[in-house]
């Protein structure tokens, strides 16, 4: 027929689809090979992007091994490609190679495909008449340069690295000494780039006023945007970010709003379906759930990018967080920015969240600033506030010097402690937030852990230590508490990290429903080393259910 072999494996037998043409029933004739196919069930099977291997998308024209492996990867990130344009966001397809693909793949092998059902509301509907504007080499961010078809994310932060070392490119031929760039990709990418800054070229949206880009790339075109901009009209699907600029689309599609990008990038997030809705009630007791999450260097740079805020505020919410204590904070004013995420959302995701009580407040170790908390102070089943531990004894009538004691300046450099009361439904409790720095803890430091259930214990006061204990030999020693996760339970995103978050009850009365987040994490708007869909922690969130009697 004159087109280029693809098959895929169906009901046992190879089939392609370029081959040969399946015949009518009613016209048993050849069809000339410019035909079109309408919507049939009649023609052959298409290949579906969401089941296919390695191998099978291999066999697609114009996919070799490393992209089928993209493809793969993406698919996994992101649960499964809902149309034929999520392919856009892969890693090395572009708009002319999606157009290749299209008459060959499917997304749901039970619908009636074709290539007219695959052509959608989509990436394409966000396309802009605006004119073509060449990229900087020589002041573009990564952001920026991983837009130009051709440039992946490795690619781009290559040229910057490049730029940074050796100075500014005199000629865009110069980029062939890039790592990465040969001939093919050099001829491909040059009609699209140019040596001279463009003026309008902003991510203005993506930069915090120290000039970085929120997901920590250096923004090295800050002097263009110092010129000022019209007031727009801000897009009515956008209420997240700040008035627009035009930017272009990864893999070749037209320029579009940055407003509409953070969307693109957050709709294609996946966001998971909590199994257990949770209505803060178990056994027919009502309880509550008091979590741990080590976010991992989080500072205000970091809680800026719109996929972090959006996985840390989505994550409390979908499980019904009452208490987050978090431990690895650099920025006080990271943990102010999350709650007032909560409480007056601007990112869309968060703000479609129906069950938002928008009463959420923080406190932090002013000693250190490396621990803290983040508490719902009311909703409709629950209401809190946070007590000094003197109050503790004003509220149960027994004294607690012993606790206060053993509590009193448990700071070390291997070992950080914050102990915060709070008053829930009339009940006092005592949380722990505990922050190890080192695999193995001292006996010493160890022993003043057990000192302090001890005399928890003696004064009969509610305690749970609640945090980040990187091994679990660090939990073991403390014999006198009962741990609500067992030991083999990972707590991080993937097993190359190390890290054991842990919940300790030391006569807290959990009701002993536990568990971990480990979906939801990851966000195709937070860099993954040299590319994108990362987590907002390399560690999992953890909770338990504390029973609130009435």
């Amino acid at each position: 027929m004159g087109q280029s072999p693809s098959s895929v494996r169906s009901k046992g037998s190879r089939r392609s689809f370029r081959v040969f043409v399946r015949r009518s029933k009613h016209n048993k004739s050849s069809l000339s090979h410019t035909f079109s196919l309408p919507p049939s069930e009649e023609y052959p099977e298409l290949m579906n992007v969401n089941t296919a291997t390695e191998e099978q998308l291999m066999t697609l024209p114009g996919v070799n091994r490393q992209l089928a492996r993209e493809i793969v990867r993406h698919r996994q990130m992101i649960g499964r490609y809902k149309r034929v344009d999520d392919l856009a966001l892969v890693s090395g397809i572009g708009a002319d190679k999606l157009e290749l693909l299209r008459p060959e793949i499917c997304t749901n092998t039970k619908k009636q495909i074709s290539r007219a059902s695959s052509c959608t509301y989509s990436l394409d509907s966000f396309r802009l008449p605006t004119e073509n504007k060449l990229c900087s080499v020589n002041s573009s961010s990564v952001f920026q340069l991983q837009c130009v078809p051709g440039l992946n994310q490795e690619i781009a932060a290559n040229i910057v690295d490049y730029r940074n070392k050796k100075g500014p490119f005199k000629s865009l031929d110069d980029l062939i000494k890039v790592r990465g760039i040969d001939i093919v990709r050099l001829s491909t990418v040059k009609p699209h780039l140019s040596l001279e800054p463009r003026k309008c070229e902003s991510v203005q949206q993506l930069v915090n006023g120290n000039g970085l880009l929120a997901n920590g790339w250096s923004d090295q075109s800050k002097d263009s945007q110092s010129n000022e901009s019209k007031p727009r009209t801000p897009h009515k699907k956008s209420s997240s970010m700040p008035p627009k600029f035009p930017i272009t689309l990864p893999n070749g599609f037209a320029t579009a709003p940055v407003n509409d990008i953070l969307d693109l990038l957050s709709a294609y997030s996946h966001r998971p379906i909590v199994e257990e809705v949770f209505l803060y009630e178990r056994y027919g007791t009502r309880c509550c759930r008091i979590a741990s999450w080590n976010l991992h260097q989080l500072n205000k740079d970091k809680i800026t990018n719109p996929g972090v805020r959006e996985v840390v505020c989505r994550t409390m919410l979908e499980y019904r967080i009452t208490i987050l204590a978090i431990q690895d904070v650099l920025d006080e004013e990271a943990l102010k920015m999350i709650c007032d995420e909560l409480n007056a959302p601007t990112l869309r995701r968060v703000k479609e969240y129906k069950s938002m009580s928008h009463s959420w407040l923080y406190c932090v170790l002013r000693q250190t600033n490396n621990l803290g908390f983040i508490f719902e102070s009311s909703n409709k089943h629950i209401f809190m506030d946070p007590l000094a531990l003197e109050q503790v004894e004003e509220v149960t009538g027994r004294g607690i010097g012993l606790l206060g004691e053993a509590l009193c300046d448990v700071v070390s450099d291997d070992l950080t402690i914050y102990p915060q009361a709070f008053l829930i439904c009339e009940h006092p409790i005592v949380l722990v937030n505990v922050y190890c720095k080192v695999a193995t803890l001292s006996e010493r430091d160890s022993e003043r852990l057990r000192e302090i259930a001890d005399a928890a214990a003696r004064c009969k006061v509610q305690l749970a230590f609640v945090g980040e204990f990187v091994r679990w030999e660090n939990v073991r020693p403390l014999d006198n508490c009962e741990s609500l996760l067992s030991e083999d339970v990972i707590t991080t995103v993937d097993s190359t990290t190390t890290g054991r978050t842990a919940i300790l009850s030391a006569g807290a009365q959990f009701n002993g429903h536990t568990g971990v987040v480990r979906s939801g994490l990851c966000h195709l708007g937070i860099p993954r080393g040299w590319s994108w869909g990362g987590p907002a922690s390399p560690h999992c969130p953890v909770y338990a259910e504390l029973n609130v009697p009435d």
